[in-house]
């Protein structure tokens, strides 16, 4: 059995088909704010993250960008290129810094398009992402910015090695749909209730349960979508 990447995806493949995309990757960090693509560019690559984490970015207009889905070691980036599409509809961007791998689009495609375990992950966690962000734009219209918070947090959370992590408040705005001052008091509402701290772009997470409780129902039902619908099964 060939050593774990710390990708979930990947880490369910057999080990040939996982070194068979593997054999045309590079692995690159994953920079804070980094502009992996904006809407119209052409797809050239699909990102794997390992530790941190990527945003799809939705702009309805130049002024309100909106985060419309979350992407970690849970998944990867671009997956619905192997649909057919290759023009970017959403800015990818670099959200907590770690590590990914870039795979060749055209490498994906070939491979994903195989009937073998890529292709049925690859599929099962498209599917998966578009509940993300169905849930994603649901919570944002009916649930208080607190609770949403909360929720990002958990999902942030869990898609890195570590407690703490960096995270700057004007990111948070765009994940949240919301302004700074806004995420300011969202932010001291956990704080006061001793879920998180944060200081100077960095939040530690206290206490886990306490901060499942404050969130809403969206992060349960998102986690519970991927399990659902992503078939991982383990070499």
């Amino acid at each position: 059995m060939a050593a774990p990447t710390g990708n979930t995806l990947l880490d369910a493949l057999e080990d040939r088909e996982r070194d068979e995309l593997l054999a045309g990757s590079r692995t690159r960090p994953i920079d804070i704010g980094s502009v992996l693509h904006h809407p119209g560019d052409t797809i050239v690559s699909v990102f794997f993250p390992l530790s941190g984490t990527l945003s799809l970015i939705a702009e309805p207009d130049p002024d309100h960008p909106v985060e419309a889905a979350t992407i970690g070691r849970e998944g990867v980036a671009n997956a619905f290129a192997a649909l057919g599409s290759r023009e970017a509809v959403q800015r990818l961007i670099g959200q907590i810094e770690g590590e990914m791998i870039e795979v060749p689009i055209d490498l994906f495609v070939k491979l994903a398009r195989e009937p073998d375990r890529l292709s049925d992950v690859v599929h099962g966690f498209t599917e998966a992402l578009i509940s993300q962000v169905a849930s994603n734009a649901a919570c944002n219209a009916i649930h208080h910015v607190n609770k949403r918070c909360a929720r990002w947090l958990l999902q942030s959370h869990d898609r890195v090695n570590s407690d703490t992590f960096g995270l700057k408040q004007e990111f948070l705005a765009i994940m949240l749909g919301v302004s700074r001052p806004t995420v300011s008091l969202a932010a001291e509402s956990l704080k006061k209730s001793r879920c998180i701290t944060y200081n100077r772009g960095v939040i530690s997470v206290l206490d886990r349960e306490a901060l499942e409780a404050a969130a809403c129902p969206c992060y349960e039902a998102i986690r519970t979508d991927y399990v659902r619908l992503v078939p991982l099964r383990f070499n």
